[in-house]
């Protein structure tokens, strides 16, 4: 019965017909879905709600993170994009 309360589960959220065809493709194996895949996942969605305007407090309790990990979080992301920024300065 495992199995089709993972379907279900999957259906309730993806559609039953999504679902089917996640349980044809990936039918007798093992799935893994590494948890770096959803952090990153998580922290574009957070990025995405800061730069829309929403503060580190609010979006920590959304996340369930602490303000210090949403600064973490976003300055890692700034800091990235000046980095490719000022690698493109050079490469012209």
């Amino acid at each position: 019965m495992e199995g089709f309360e993972t379907y279900r589960l999957l259906a309730d959220e993806i559609g039953d017909d999504s679902a089917q065809r996640v349980f044809e493709i990936f039918a007798g194996g093992t799935v893994n879905f590494p948890k770096k895949v959803t952090l990153f996942f998580r922290d574009l969605e957070i990025i995405k709600r800061f730069e829309c305007g929403e503060g580190y407090e609010q979006l920590a309790r959304s996340y369930r993170l602490s303000p210090q990990q949403i600064r973490n979080i976003t300055s890692k992301t700034y800091r990235k994009r000046i980095s490719s920024a000022q690698l493109e300065l050079f490469d012209d």
